[in-house]
């Protein structure tokens, strides 16, 4: 094949990608659009709240570190180490941002790039459900007033909330990687079968921002009835391309950190520090259920907490024991949904997207004291269990159900909201 042969190719796979892409970010129906605009709406508020009323998002020297302990306004203006080291094309978000606030400076005197982080984040986090119902929808075949339902449970959730106006790389994995899980599982109920240019794209895609995410696209070969070598070999053409660009990237930012900040860290130094982060002690269990899970969904009163060498703030344990007697029925009916559920392929996928993060948070477990933040890379995947576990069910328990989302829909709306007003009075 020559190569204006290959370049054609090439051209004509991402045109083909691109219009999938294209088909998949705008709303095709009129419930889609509002509830779209109901989220966006709601997080805008919350997030100008926080920005212009409290000192949670740029919170001045001698405090207890950003909200939840993310320099948020600080990352606005600078980037280095680990930063760089784990979001390797996340430079295309700096410079949009930066473009941005040269064209609105004259608009916005106060807090301009706030301003525009928090619009980008909400627009993220908010697509992010429009995908979710969408994927409830159109794989999962609910009706519509539990796909409605199911994503407004999510969009209660605290980690959700939280997301909508942190300015990190969490809000693009959450939608990045919904947006992906929605193409490779329409792209197989449509023909059976992933191709490799769609996992190629999509593990820049989501690798781009994380790199970790990017394996979870990649695992998508699996799906594949094809021998068991053939989907190693066709894993290892698809991730190859991915792999070498990082280690350039890699290569790139230590170099030049060597260059211009000779006294400082390199990024592989910086990335080092991370160690602060793995959790092996007696709080693991703890961590693992109230922390990790719990409070990703349902928050408690935020207090001030050693984490590494920084004084962050964090959610307190559960007050209750019916606190943590609805974590668990919520965990057990998430997990009962996976297991009567493993034979399904769309299951599967979801599955091995959860594995990336089971094997870094409880194997090696790393970021268990970041799991709030940390939970943008798998909180999607409880509303989608959740639907799917209605094809499992009887008919006649599909009320049950319905009752028992709508209870943690309500309990969950209601201790977060609760949350939030304490936590403004307190700063406000």
């Amino acid at each position: 094949m020559t190569i204006p042969s290959c370049l054609s190719t090439l051209l004509r796979a991402l045109r083909i990608e691109w219009r999938e892409t294209r088909r998949t970010l705008f709303p095709p129906s009129w419930t889609e659009a509002g509830l779209f605009l109901f989220f966006f709406l709601l997080y805008g508020i919350i997030g100008y709240y926080m920005l212009f009323y409290t000192e949670l998002i740029d919170v001045p020297n001698g405090g207890p570190g950003s909200y939840l302990g993310y320099d948020n306004l600080f990352h606005l203006h600078t980037r280095g180490g680990a930063f760089d080291v784990s979001h390797p094309f996340f430079s295309l978000f700096h410079l949009l941002k930066t473009l941005l606030i040269i064209l609105l400076t004259s608009l916005f005197k106060e807090k301009t790039g706030g301003i525009i982080c928090l619009v980008l984040m909400n627009l993220l986090i908010t697509g992010g459900l429009v995908l979710i119902y969408r994927y409830l929808k159109q794989i999962v075949q609910v009706s519509t007033r539990r796909a409605l339902l199911l994503t407004g449970f999510t969009g209660c959730f605290f980690t959700t909330v939280v997301l909508s106006f942190t300015t990190e790389s969490y809000p693009f994995s959450f939608f990045l990687l919904v947006f992906s899980l929605l193409i490779l599982s329409r792209e197989y109920k449509l023909t059976g079968y992933i191709k490799g240019r769609t996992i190629l794209f999509l593990s820049f895609l989501c690798g781009g921002i994380t790199i970790t995410n990017a394996a979870k696209p990649a695992m998508a070969v699996f799906l594949n009835k094809t021998p068991f070598l053939h989907k190693i070999r066709t894993g290892f053409k698809v991730m190859l391309p991915f792999v070498v660009c990082v280690a350039v990237i890699m290569g790139f930012y230590t170099l030049k950190a060597k260059l211009f900040a000779p006294e400082g860290p390199s990024p592989i130094e910086t990335t080092q520090q991370l160690g602060q982060y793995f959790i092996h002690d007696e709080t693991f269990s703890k961590q693992a259920l109230i922390d990790f899970w719990g409070n990703t969904i349902m928050s408690t009163p935020l207090t001030q907490q050693q984490v590494g060498h920084e004084v962050v703030l964090r959610p307190s344990e559960y007050l209750h024991s019916w606190n943590n007697a609805v974590v668990v029925l919520l965990l057990v009916l998430v997990a009962a949904s996976a297991l009567l559920n493993l034979r399904n392929k769309y299951v599967q996928l979801l599955l091995m997207y959860l594995s990336i993060d089971f094997v870094i948070h409880f194997i090696i477990r790393y970021g268990m004291n970041e799991a709030i933040l940390f939970g943008g890379h798998w909180m999607f995947a409880v509303p989608m269990l959740l639907g799917w576990l209605y094809n499992r069910l009887p008919v006649r328990m599909y009320r049950i159900l319905d009752w028992t989302v709508i209870g943690f829909f309500v309990l969950t709306a209601t201790m977060n909201t609760l949350e939030f007003m304490r936590l403004w009075e307190e700063v406000g």
